[in-house]
């Protein structure tokens, strides 16, 4: 019997908050549902594509009308909301549906900034210091250059060079921004000057870490970011300056402590079936700090996660039929064979 996939995501729509601009990151969803729909057709599954809208009766109905074998959870939000990423697989769970990815907790951990440091500092797994700003204060024992984001969105959303700040006045300025803007609290972080790893983790109880991807940055002078521009905007200097990497060039040391870093911070924050986790190299101390840790990274084919499947010799199609095997398997399903 051929088993019916779900690929859950939600549609497009204008943030709530924020600026207009950041709806490009809205968009980029797409892709990745284009990307699982194929491979999905290509393994000969039966491919039901289940869109989230906003109204939540219609995301109940559309499940047990298609009644799916297992989902691929891809959204990111609703009503185009980051912050309510993490409700949309709980009504999966309570519905009993088997699906792909990480559970509530981990995505609600992640989605909230503050908290998954927290998480991070007291498993051991370093992450440059921090203070959580509802409002702007004195940054006390920090040390300048810091930096400023949103501490609920994804996708670099509200992320700028501005976000670079070297002094207090700079500071005020870019907390009162995210606060005033996206109407939340400021992550306000000490800036790591250092070379950029990507670390895609595939799996559960012996997670393999793929071939990692460094961020090349052509900037001469700092801050050396991935702001919004160098992901979203093709045309800008930001974007054309900032250049994927993979496999990186790592000597074997240096390549152990950055698999079993990413490693724990997977753990850490009880990823499941794959994540991608971001860190840096001090370049002064030599220490890797974790700046993120992404549960539900971007699958499209020109994202960091699918360059690494890419680099470890393994297909989108091996990636997804992968990930099914997972869900059915947590399912008491038997495991995934042949399609």
């Amino acid at each position: 019997m051929t088993l019916k996939i779900g690929v859950l995501f939600n549609s497009p729509a204008k943030p709530p908050r924020g600026e207009e601009i950041d709806y490009l990151a809205e968009v980029e969803v797409l892709d990745q549902v284009n990307a699982v729909q194929d491979a999905l057709v290509r393994l000969g599954f039966q491919c039901y594509l289940l869109p989230i809208r906003d109204d939540l009766e219609e995301i109940v109905r559309s499940f047990k009308a298609c009644r799916p074998d297992v989902v691929i959870n891809l959204s990111e939000g609703f009503m185009g909301d980051s912050s309510l990423e993490m409700h949309i697989p709980s009504i999966l769970e309570i519905l009993g549906i088997p699906y792909t990815g990480s559970t509530p907790l981990t995505l609600g951990l992640c989605q909230d900034k503050g908290l998954a440091k927290a998480v991070l500092n007291a498993n051991g797994v370093p992450t440059p210091k921090y203070r959580v700003m509802e409002r702007f204060e004195n940054p006390g024992e920090l040390s300048f250059p810091l930096f400023v984001k949103p501490i609920r969105e994804d996708a670099s959303i509200g992320v700028t060079r501005r976000s670079f700040v070297k002094n207090v006045v700079e500071l005020e300025s870019q907390v009162k921004y995210v606060n005033n803007v996206y109407r939340q609290p400021a992550l306000v972080e000490e800036y790591i000057s250092g070379r950029e790893f990507n670390v895609s983790i595939l799996g559960n109880e012996k997670p393999t870490v793929l071939p990692v991807s460094e961020i090349i940055f052509e900037f001469e002078e700092e801050p050396k970011i991935v702001d919004y521009a160098a992901k979203w905007l093709k045309n800008s200097e930001e974007y054309s300056k900032t250049k994927p990497m993979c496999p990186a060039r790592l000597d074997e040391e240096l390549k152990g402590r950055i698999e079993e870093t990413a490693i724990k911070a997977y753990k850490a924050l009880r990823c499941r079936d794959y994540a991608r986790v971001d860190m840096r190299l001090d370049a002064k101390s030599g220490l890797l700090y974790v700046l993120e840790v992404n549960p539900n990274p971007d699958l499209s084919p020109e994202a960091g996660f699918a360059r690494s499947l890419k680099a470890a010799g393994l297909s989108f199609e091996e990636f997804v039929k992968t990930i099914i095997g997972f869900a059915l398997s947590r399912d008491g399903s038997p495991k995934l064979k042949g399609s």
